[in-house]
Formats: structure tokens, sequence, C-alpha cells
């Protein structure tokens, strides 16, 4: 892991749903995105498991990018996604939170409560902490979600202009081309490199 980050600070999280198969259009819009942020030069991060998470890292893969997967030691019932080139493995959702923190960028795709707990988390993070990744929403859950979070929690202004809400990956990588994301990807606590 220590060596990833040494050689390489373009680390992209992509956060999204488990439960797509390829038989849904949004399976290939995560394949795609994973697609364009390795031809982008980043590195794609992922959950690890299968679904949007797959999605992305075959896509990563398909054009020679360099992937890593975060998955729980104590998930004992799932196998993570073999596509991933290195397995960074987490002791618990906490120690995959702190990493995902440690990304340049955080791009959040379609998904349930788990997607949902880690935008939270980054999101709320970037309230106190300058350097906190920037945060993406792509997907039609997000664009009906979002306007109901702003108008209906507790949030200023200045914290409903975290997320970039976008309409295609297309705008994700030429986000992240123009603003430089604020995380140096320093990588996380409580995670280790068992791939090999």
């Amino acid at each position: 892991m220590t060596d990833v980050i040494g050689r390489d600070n373009r680390l992209v999280t992509v956060v999204g749903s488990a439960q797509i198969d390829e038989s849904d259009p949004r399976w290939d819009g995560a394949f795609d995105l994973g697609r364009r942020l390795a031809d982008a030069g980043w590195t794609v991060v992922t959950g690890g498991y299968g679904g949007l998470m797959a999605a992305t890292a075959r896509g990563a893969k398909s054009v020679g990018g360099f992937t890593v997967g975060l998955p729980i030691s104590s998930w004992t019932n799932l196998a993570p996604e073999e596509s991933h080139d290195q397995l960074w493995w987490c002791e618990n959702f906490s120690a995959r939170a702190e990493h995902i923190l440690s990304s340049r960028a955080v791009v959040v795709l379609d998904g349930g409560v788990g997607t949902l707990s880690e935008l939270a988390i980054v999101w709320s993070t970037a309230q106190t902490e300058i350097t906190s990744p920037a945060l993406f929403l792509v997907g039609e859950i997000w664009r009906r979600l979002y306007p109901v979070l702003t108008s209906t929690l507790l949030v200023s202004a200045n914290d409903a202009a975290v997320p970039v809400v976008v309409t295609s990956n297309d705008e994700v990588v030429r986000h992240l081309a123009a603003n430089a994301p604020r995380r140096s990807g320093s990588g996380p606590r409580g995670c280790t490199d068992r791939s090999g």
C-alpha cells in the first residue's frame, strides 16, 4: 500500500451499489467511469466487491489502469472482486472510511444505505476539514435526493455546495482536471495490503 501511495497520490475512490449487475445500464455507466478515470491517469479505488464497484474496477483495468479494492476482513461471507491490482484489507468500516477520506476525490454512484453512509462521512468531514476529498454525485438517485437533502437538512449554503452534482462521467473527469482536489492522498491507517 505504501509503495502505491508513495508513487501515486492521484487516488479517486468510487462508491456505489454492490447489488447492480451487468444487465443494468448503470453497470455500463460505472464501467465507463472507471475507463475514463484510468485514461486520465487516476488510480481507481473501490470498496472491493461486486456491482458498481466491480464495474468501475473492470473499466479501469480495460485500459490498463491501476485499481485498489478495500474489502473488510470481518465480512467473511463476501468475496472481493478479482480484477483489482491490490486489495487493502480493512479491519472494519471505520478503517475503510478513513481510507476514503484520504483520497483526492470521491465519486458517489447510485447505491443504498452503505453508499449513503460513505457520502455522509465525506460531506460531514468537508464541513470541518479543509483537506477533505472533492465530492461528486453521479446518477439519478442523487439528482433526485440532493435537492431534498439540502432543502430539508440544516445545511448552510457553503456546506450544501460541497457535493458537485454532475450528469455525466465526462463532467467528473473535467472537474478533476480543472480543479485539483484538496487532498494529497496520504493514505489510510488500519488497512493492510494482503494482495500478495
